[in-house]
């Protein structure tokens, strides 16, 4: 087991999230509390989590909302932290374990 150089923003939906998701598609909603997490890796060392929110909160919904749609005239306006936590949960930790032996392996996404 490798402890990685990160920490880490865990972030789920919400039902406004989940809402407006309905509204791009035609699947079916499943309940806040049943959505899978999306974990994002940040800096290791943090010690205010509203300051490293709000250094990536616009792109963490940028990434979660074109995971549903790829028009950005239909994504919610991200104006601040606030508009954030109507779409989305957070937690944060500093603690990331690999318990897998083979490298870890990125691409990269553009947005």
């Amino acid at each position: 087991m490798n402890i990685l150089n990160r920490g880490f923003i865990s972030v789920k939906p919400t039902s406004n999230f989940l809402l407006w998701k309905k509204s791009q598609s035609t699947e079916e909603l499943i309940e806040p509390e049943l959505a899978e997490a999306t974990v994002y890796l940040i800096e290791e060392e943090f010690w205010d989590e509203e300051e490293i929110l709000k250094k990536y909160f616009k792109k963490i919904a940028k990434q979660e909302f074109f995971s549903c749609s790829q028009t950005a005239e239909t994504m919610p306006k991200m104006e601040s932290v606030e508009d954030f936590f109507k779409f989305f949960t957070a937690e944060f930790g500093t603690f990331v374990f690999d318990l897998l032996k083979n490298p870890i392996n990125s691409e990269k996404v553009d947005l």
